[in-house]
């Protein structure tokens, strides 16, 4: 029986939506349809490259998940079972490509059912998109990626998953922007260990075993130097070690023919709290099966770890091929993993630090023995680096490199590199490029009492990437005979990613120098560098070496080192001289030296002692320079000349260029076919770029040729060769070879790899290199973004009397590397190839 108060209160609320029903203006409750985000608990997938799938959930287009290969996924797990509708998606670089996916879901994990085959991501696009599905329950939801229209990549930036809703409307939660990231208010103000406020920063103590040691031997491992994959069982072992435990490695050799099964670019993912030991460094060997196809190989990864240590065994690798000192050119028989042991910060810029490196031996490596990136406190002691397997180009042959953010002051935030320690190690060349490296708005990191023995380039290297208030000291350097022992600034690299000027304040104390080009080298504007109390002795090798080498470097203070006994020809104890600066990108860097101060010196039975070539507010005094054989001081202080006439000018444009391919022979990626982009359909074969590839065997790979008509030969001062290119996905940098040819007899509408010159046809090696194929230099490509790469050809223009120049663009190291160089048919017209002529 209903009451009749209740029966009053039904029909007022009749009323009222009757009301609401019919009054214009007012919306009935049905007619706005809210999206229904579901909740994720929990993400995981196929791989990734150090782009983790955590990062599909915070919401920030700039943070991704990324995995290479057909066939990756990345799984999504609500907690329970719900009804699913539709997705979000927002896909990595979507403005500038496609990417291809399946979506399966699953109630229980075991059995699945696809709900959205080939799918297509939005073309043009970087924010959130919605992908319909059919309506289904399901607790996962997984999505298998197939790489994009360039490459294999696999990368989505946020992910949301909705229910359905009620009239099948698409509707999307906005992305709520990230949460500012915490900025600590600090100052750095004094080189090395030093905090802050001023006081010292204590090493931090190794972590501590309390817990159980779990043998390898015990999960599988065979230590016998035979072809069983021993990665199984290590990877078993620090599964079931927990913090405070140690995996523990007997004599032997493990070998490692497999991967993470996350991670197709690692063998063994560091665990917090866990150390890693093995017997001795001479007796236990790590053997990496990892080669030049591996992209970013790491035998050992530390991704937002701490309080490791691993110690007493030997990385090394499978690699069998021929080492190199070029450091012109890559090394074509390089191999080996990318990486021996790589550290860097997890989801959420998560730092690693609090890792102890100690005893190891780290060899047949390609580029870094020890990265140690967006980290901190991170020690590396009584280690031995040697044998890399490239000393070239791109980050090839380094010992140890401590870096952060390219161009970016990360000071404060809490992945700013710092406190970072090398010592008592040794850099063994001369199969090394630079022993440890500094870069990337690193500070307060301290190299010290290590040795470095017959690097190809500068033994320890500020590597001019704003890099300040680093403490270099009691190091041994002999033998760097066409490098600095200890360098300041750097040239190369190419806009906006080029090197330059180191920071202020590096101090470089107490370290002995002997037989080396530059003992200390400070360029490219450089600034407040400390040189103090080294000793630099007994140079008798290279010509017209230099003890310490001052270019533009204000407010470099040179005091209290002892420069003798250096007799090769030519050689200065310190010297003062005008810096071009990089003269293939803009001469940035040029300068003379300004404010220096040289005082309380021994400069004696040196060839020569101080010589100032150039350079304004120079201050010497109280300086003992005796018994130097030909010049004790040599000051001749002319200005600078001034910049010559700019004369005539021109800016041509090539009269043909082409890209032709190995894989499609018939085929000239340049040239664009009218038929098949007739109505609006894409033709595959035409690109606005060039995107060059190789492999390592040459069977792939792609050229570009260019082709230019100049008159009035005869009267060219200077010619240079100015593309634009950038890195593609995967590639931080790739080189290569340019060469003149003197077969103009092509043309783009007709060129085929079948007819192109100067190449092998079954591969993309140069023929007639010094007859028809004229070697004219390398260009290095690693900005993300394009930029301007300069060749200096004058002499190539010159002999071609006919006015035609044809330049041809080759990778002969067969780096795997993804790149765009930018062709005349390029929209914008700013990138576009051109020869730029003086007359």
């Amino acid at each position: 029986m209903v009451s009749k108060h209740r029966s009053k209160i039904s029909f007022f609320l009749y009323l009222l939506l009757v009301f609401i029903l019919v009054i214009p203006g007012i919306p009935a409750f049905s007619a706005e349809v809210q999206p229904i985000k579901l909740p994720i608990v929990e993400v995981t997938a196929s791989g990734n490259d150090g782009n983790f799938p955590e990062n599909t959930l915070d919401d920030d287009l700039g943070t991704r998940w990324s995995s290479q290969g057909t066939e990756e996924w990345i799984l999504f797990d609500l907690g329970s079972v719900k009804e699913v509708g539709y997705l979000g998606l927002s896909f990595y670089n979507g403005d500038k490509r496609q990417s291809y996916f399946d979506v399966q879901v699953s109630v229980d994990g075991t059995e699945w059912k696809t709900v959205l085959q080939d799918g297509v991501s939005k073309e043009g696009d970087l924010g959130l998109v919605a992908y319909d599905m059919d309506d289904s329950p399901a607790r996962y939801v997984k999505i298998l990626c197939n790489g994009n229209s360039v490459n294999l990549w696999n990368s989505i930036t946020v992910t949301h998953i909705y229910s359905p809703t009620e009239n099948g409307e698409l509707i999307l939660e906005e992305l709520v922007p990230p949460k500012p990231e915490d900025r600590a208010d600090v100052t750095y103000t004094k080189p090395g260990l030093i905090n802050p406020d001023g006081t010292k920063h204590a090493i931090h103590e190794p972590n501590k075993v309390t817990g159980k040691t779990l043998n390898v031997l015990a999960y599988g491992a065979d230590p016998a130097d035979n072809q069983k994959d021993d990665l199984p069982a290590i990877l078993a072992a620090f599964e079931a070690a927990s913090p405070g435990d140690e995996v523990y490695l007997p004599k032997g050799t493990y070998n490692l023919n497999s991967h993470l099964p996350s991670d197709g670019a690692s063998h063994i993912a560091l665990k917090s709290g866990v150390n890693l030991r093995g017997e001795s460094k001479n007796n236990v060997f790590l053997v990496s099966n990892f080669d030049a196809d591996v992209l970013s190989g790491k035998v050992m990864r530390s991704y937002g770890m701490n309080n490791i240590v691993v110690s007493n065994l030997t990385i090394t690798s499978t690699f069998d091929g021929k080492y190199s000192t070029d450091s012109s050119k890559n090394n074509p028989d390089l191999g080996g993993p990318t990486f021996g042991i790589y550290i860097t910060d997890g989801v959420g810029n998560v730092p690693s630090y609090n890792i102890l490196v100690d005893h190891v031996i780290i060899e047949k490596y390609q580029r870094m023995g020890v990265r140690i990136e967006n980290s901190h406190d991170v020690v590396v002691q009584h280690a031995l680096f040697q044998n890399a397997t490239d000393v070239g180009g791109g980050g090839a042959g380094y010992g140890v490199s401590i870096q952060g953010v390219p161009k970016t002051d990360r000071t404060g935030y809490k992945n700013d590199t710092r406190y970072n320690v090398v010592r008592n190690s040794v850099f063994q060349g001369p199969y090394i490029r630079h022993g440890a490296l500094i870069q990337y708005y690193a500070h307060n990191n301290v190299v010290y009492n290590n040795t470095f023995e017959n690097t190809v380039l500068d033994s320890i290297d500020l590597h001019g990437e704003d890099e300040f208030l680093n403490e270099i000291y009691k190091n041994t350097i002999t033998g760097v005979l066409t490098g600095a022992g200890i360098g300041v600034g750097n040239t190369g690299g190419t806009a906006p990613t080029n090197h330059d000027a180191s920071g202020a304040y590096n101090y470089i104390h107490d370290n002995k120098i002997s037989n080396s080009r530059e003992g200390i080298k400070v360029h490219m504007g450089s600034p407040n560098t400390i040189i103090e109390k080294n000793m630099i002795t007994h140079t008798t090798g290279p010509a017209n070496a230099k003890g310490i080498y001052i270019q533009n470097a204000p407010g470099t203070i040179i005091r209290d080192n002892t420069i003798s006994n250096n007799t090769a020809p030519g050689f200065t104890g310190i010297q003062l001289s005008h810096d071009n600066g990089d003269t293939k990108a803009g001469k940035i860097g040029a300068g003379d030296p300004k404010n220096i101060t040289i005082t309380g010196n021994h400069i004696k039975g040196n060839t020569n002692g101080i010589r100032i070539e150039a350079g304004s507010e120079i201050i010497i005094h109280d300086n003992k320079v005796e018994k130097n054989t030909e010049n004790d001081f040599y000051i001749n202080l002319e200005s600078t000349p001034e910049e010559e006439s700019p004369g005539v000018q021109e800016e041509l444009a090539p009269v043909a260029d082409a890209l032709v391919d190995i894989e499609r022979p018939a085929s000239n990626y340049g040239l664009e076919n009218p038929e098949l982009s007739a109505g609006g359909t894409a033709d595959k074969n035409f690109y606005k770029y060039f995107n060059i590839k190789n492999n390592q065997d040459k069977t792939k790979g792609r050229i570009a040729y260019f082709k230019f008509e100049l008159a009035n030969i005869d009267q060219v001062k200077e010619a240079i060769f100015e593309l634009s290119g950038k890195t593609g996905s995967n590639t931080t940098s790739v080189e290569l070879d340019v060469f003149g040819v003197t077969n103009d007899n092509w043309s783009e509408e007709t060129i085929t790899w079948g007819n192109s010159p100067n190449h092998e046809k079954e591969s993309v090696l140069v023929t007639g290199i010094g007859e028809s194929a004229i070697y004219l230099g390398s260009i290095t490509v690693d900005s993300a973004e394009p930029a301007k790469i300069n060749v200096d050809v004058t002499d190539f223009v010159r002999s071609q009397s006919d006015g035609k120049i044809t330049l041809m663009i080759v990778d002969t190291k067969g780096q795997n590397g993804n790149i765009n160089i930018y062709s005349k048919e390029e929209s914008n017209q700013n990138n576009r190839p051109s020869l730029h002529i003086k007359k």
